[in-house]
């Protein structure tokens, strides 16, 4: 599954990079960097330091801009100040989760050090996570109550894929049709994640891609909860994915063929070799006409 592969995000963002900035492609060693500087173009804030994930609260720059605009208003229900201590323990934990996952994934953990750039936690009574595809880089949460680090791992994984797979979009491009006509209902596909709704085609597929690797986290732990549960719905989502084949470009033909391979055999093997696997990494891109 190429939009997991840690090979193919760097020539991706690389591409990326070359597009905004009007400069060859940078090397590797100089990816991060330059993604950072292409990403804040695009963003009302931009990315502060060379690495690592910043952290904001509710009342930052960050948290004042999205109450602003009500981007991601459906985590703002009970929205409340987050105390010193709290906001101490969710940074010790997603360090923790960081380092757990370089450790047990590294390169969906490398993934994650790439992609994401800043987070802004929030003290809400919705739980979870958001991210857009109008602000790279940029993914929000509000822990729950009994959280544990894999809990932020597995929020911070599910949100950087998102942001991996709106960049492919942006540089490949994943559908025929843009995102208003999706929402008709003709274009109508089963979640993989929220199990029985019927969502728009690019939001269906956003479900499905990040599915496998939070299946292959939980089943590292010798869990079986998310596998038990999107075993039926990740095939019942990508089995509605191809029956719309056509309204996705060739690279998106593509990543919905390998979703369904997935879907079909359960075989994590196949997600630790897409994420780590350079047969993924290049991406033939079509002549300009």
């Amino acid at each position: 599954m190429r939009f997991l592969n840690i090979h193919h995000a760097r020539e991706t963002i690389g591409r990326f990079a070359a597009a905004v900035t009007e400069k060859p492609a940078p090397p590797t060693a100089d990816l991060p960097a330059a993604y950072r500087t292409a990403i804040s173009a695009f963003r009302p804030l931009p990315v502060e330091g060379t690495e690592g994930i910043a952290t904001h609260f509710s009342d930052s720059p960050w948290g004042n801009y999205l109450v602003d605009n009500r981007t991601f208003a459906s985590i703002f229900e009970g929205l409340k100040d987050t105390p010193t201590g709290l906001r101490d323990r969710w940074k010790r934990d997603l360090s923790i989760a960081q380092l757990d996952l370089r450790d047990t994934i590294p390169d969906l953990g490398a993934l994650v050090d790439l992609v994401t750039t800043d987070l802004v936690f929030w003290s809400s009574a919705n739980k979870g996570g958001g991210s857009g595809s109008n602000l790279p880089g940029l993914v929000s949460m509000s822990p729950g109550d009994s959280w544990k680090p894999h809990d932020f791992a597995e929020s911070l994984v599910h949100e950087t894929v998102h942001l991996n797979v709106f960049l492919e979009h942006m540089v490949y491009g994943l559908y025929t049709l843009p995102a208003k006509e999706l929402e008709a209902d003709q274009y109508r596909v089963l979640s993989a994640v929220k199990v029985g709704e019927m969502r728009p085609l690019d939001k269906a597929f956003h479900s499905a891609v990040v599915a496998p690797p939070l299946m292959l986290m939980q089943h590292k732990r010798g869990e079986t909860e998310l596998v038990d549960k999107f075993s039926d719905s990740i095939r019942a989502c990508t089995d509605g994915l191809l029956e719309l084949l056509d309204v996705f470009t060739p690279y998106g033909q593509g990543a919905v063929l390998e979703l369904a391979s997935f879907a079909e055999s359960l075989d994590f093997g196949l997600v630790e070799r897409s994420i780590s696997g350079e047969q993924f990494a290049h991406y033939e891109m079509p002549a300009a006409a």
